[in-house]
């Protein structure tokens, strides 16, 4: 019968929806979210992306964009961690970016994600930043091509 493929977490077509996902989400029109303008850097793994925001729409995913980068939030970990924190039912310890952020640098646990940069941006920015982690979850799991 068809085979259903478990998506490839950050091929071209998994940004363009993530995008597609975050520009079209009610949620990042209101609550001051679309006053969200941070630049975000996501390491996973040995690859890099850096998501341009406007306005809380994100404009662009720039791949392992070179030092002239411009960033002030980053979030990093494992191809794994990213894996495990876009599933539909993540586990625990690696749902929710402030908890994996407390086992990683508290408890020195590895495959958790981290918080790089600017923790006074990050916590000024800390619900939009939320949303749009949560939604490579959404995008990673409302399949469709």
């Amino acid at each position: 019968g068809p085979h259903m493929t478990e998506t490839e977490i950050a091929t071209h077509e998994w940004w363009e929806r993530y995008k597609e996902v975050v520009n079209t989400d009610p949620e990042m029109k209101v609550r001051g979210h679309d006053r969200f303008d941070e630049n975000f850097a996501v390491t996973m793994g040995d690859d890099q992306y850096l998501i341009k925001v406007d306005g809380g729409t994100v404009t662009d995913v720039v791949p392992n964009p070179d030092l002239n980068g411009d960033w002030s939030i980053g979030i990093e970990g494992s191809t794994e961690a990213w894996e495990e924190f876009v599933q539909e039912n993540p586990p625990a310890h690696n749902n929710e970016i402030i908890a994996s952020d407390y086992r990683t640098a508290v408890r020195g646990e590895e495959d958790h994600l981290k918080l790089t940069g600017s923790n006074k941006k990050f916590f000024q920015n800390l619900r939009p930043v939320q949303r749009s982690l949560d939604l490579m979850r959404v995008a990673h799991n409302t399949g469709g091509s």
